[in-house]
């Protein structure tokens, strides 16, 4: 008797990570709406996309015990991009979008702790 098994998956791995697909589309929808003049909140969408992936990444591959955490960090990561940019740079439409992502991605983080935690 011949044993079936699933094409493309390992023993190791039970199956595959959806993360790689939605971080590839942050990158380019954030992108999009840089380049294109006057699309700032698609480039925001495509950034909170980004950093949502990444903190899917890093819980799901046993980075983070928490989802607080790294979206703390990348908050402050992308704050501090987003300031580098608009004061450093002429790319101030960059700059805006970094820094209105890192609000957002803060508000969430925030509210990850809150329910994590229990308090929520």
């Amino acid at each position: 008797m011949v044993e079936q098994t699933e094409q493309g998956l390992s023993d190791q791995y039970a199956r595959a990570s959806p993360w790689p697909i939605p971080l590839v589309l942050g990158i380019v929808v954030s992108e999009i709406g840089i380049v294109f003049d006057g699309l700032l909140p698609l480039a925001v969408g495509g950034l909170l996309l980004l950093a949502g992936s990444v903190v899917g990444i890093l819980r799901e591959s046993g980075f983070a015990e928490t989802l607080y955490r790294p979206a703390a960090g990348i908050a402050a990561v992308f704050g501090a991009a987003g300031a580098g940019l608009y004061v450093g740079t002429a790319a101030t439409a960059r700059g805006l979008a970094f820094g209105g992502t890192a609000v957002v991605v803060a508000a969430a983080a925030v509210a990850l702790f809150l329910y994590e935690t229990g308090r929520l």
